[in-house]
């Protein structure tokens, strides 16, 4: 009678058991695939902030690019200016000591004058009347008179010229001093150009550094938020893979080029020098050279694991192609299938394109054996 009782009661609770870990199951993977959408959501963010970063480096450098030819033209200018200074200096002071020179001929000559003036006023006209009727005769007089009048037109004349000649000096003199003021003003003008333009340059200097370093940071970030959304993807795959198992499952193989026609290789699997963060990194898959539109084909038979954007791959697909082997596809323009759907091998799935971390139209595909990245030409030796 126990027996009997005790069957339904032990199914019962078989069952509820069943339901409770199934459950349990499907809450785990609800809350990895919600943390893995809020790990992309972040990605994005710290992305943009990344390209934000990136386009302002590159204005900062053409900022930079055309600082250095103003400041070479401003440079230049100011050397101009210097040396039309030190010209114009060089003639007012040659101009000041020629008026100097006249200066002192005319207070000589004039020194002079008066000498002789003072001599005859002090002996008296008398002494000046004496010399002329001391003539000989009319002829001597009328020399003698010619030669006092001559001496003193001659010293009239000679007075009117220095003091033309010191006239003439000292105008050209102040337009020379006019010049070089005005020599000195655009000197200095050109100095104050070429000091701004320095200062703004360190300071341009000083924004791109901090760029720079934001810049690094936003690497670091993307890199940390990258690697922890492909620990969540390696954790989703398993449960999806074991859930497809419980549901039969899939047993594919690669067999199919997703590209036909393109089979130019850009950059292989293995290390590189990563072509936008620069950093030693492992390139895990191998990028085929298409143009943007050209269908993508599946690899191989499977189940589509995911199919949604990242940061890294922009919109990417993932295939679960049985016995452990995944294939992925990265870049693409646009998307053929959706998350759980079945494809058989050689269906287009999507389109070439340049989404995400990428420099050009191509397709990055990556073939992966119990999630670790394996090189996919060693699946098509032809």
């Amino acid at each position: 009678m126990f027996w009997k009782k005790g069957i339904p009661t032990l199914v019962l609770s078989l069952l509820l058991l069943g339901i409770v870990v199934s459950s349990s199951g499907a809450n785990e993977l609800g809350d990895a695939v919600q943390r893995k959408q809020d790990i992309s959501n972040q990605k994005n963010q710290a992305q943009g902030q990344l390209n934000q970063l990136t386009y302002s480096a590159d204005k900062i450098k053409a900022q930079l690019t055309q600082l250095e030819t103003e400041i070479a033209t401003a440079q230049t200018l100011l050397s101009q200016k210097q040396a039309a200074y030190a010209q114009a200096q060089t003639q007012v002071l040659s101009a000041q000591k020629e008026l100097d020179q006249k200066q002192k001929e005319l207070e000589n000559r004039q020194s002079a004058l008066g000498k002789r003036a003072r001599g005859i006023y002090e002996s008296g006209q008398i002494s000046y009347l004496e010399l002329l009727f001391q003539a000989s005769d009319l002829n001597d007089f009328v020399t003698r008179m010619e030669y006092f009048s001559r001496l003193i037109d001659n010293d009239r004349q000679l007075l009117t010229d220095i003091k033309s000649q010191k006239e003439q000096i000292a105008q050209k003199t102040r337009e020379l001093q006019s010049q070089r003021d005005q020599a000195a003003q655009l000197q200095a003008q050109a100095a104050t150009v070429s000091a701004n333009l320095a200062k703004t340059k360190s300071q341009q200097r000083i924004a791109l550094d901090q760029n720079q370093k934001a810049q690094q940071a936003a690497f670091e970030e993307v890199d940390r938020l990258e690697a922890e959304s492909n620990a969540l993807g390696d954790k989703i795959r398993k449960m999806q893979t074991a859930q497809a198992t419980r549901k039969g499952g899939v047993s594919g193989s690669i067999s199919t080029w997703p590209l036909p026609g393109f089979y130019e290789i850009s950059d292989p699997f293995g290390w590189r020098t990563h072509p936008i963060t620069h950093k030693q990194s492992l390139h895990t898959g191998t990028d085929i050279v298409a143009p943007a539109g050209t269908q993508i084909h599946a690899a191989g038979a499977g189940v589509v694991l995911e199919a949604d954007w990242n940061s890294a791959y922009g919109n990417m697909t993932i295939i679960d192609n049985g016995n452990g082997i995944s294939t992925l596809y990265g870049h693409q323009s646009a998307f053929a299938v959706s998350e759980g759907q079945t494809v058989t091998a050689n269906q287009v799935i999507g389109n070439v394109g340049s989404t995400g971390l990428s420099t050009g139209p191509h397709l990055h595909f990556e073939v992966r054996v119990g999630g670790n990245p394996t090189d996919p030409l060693q699946y098509f030796p032809n």
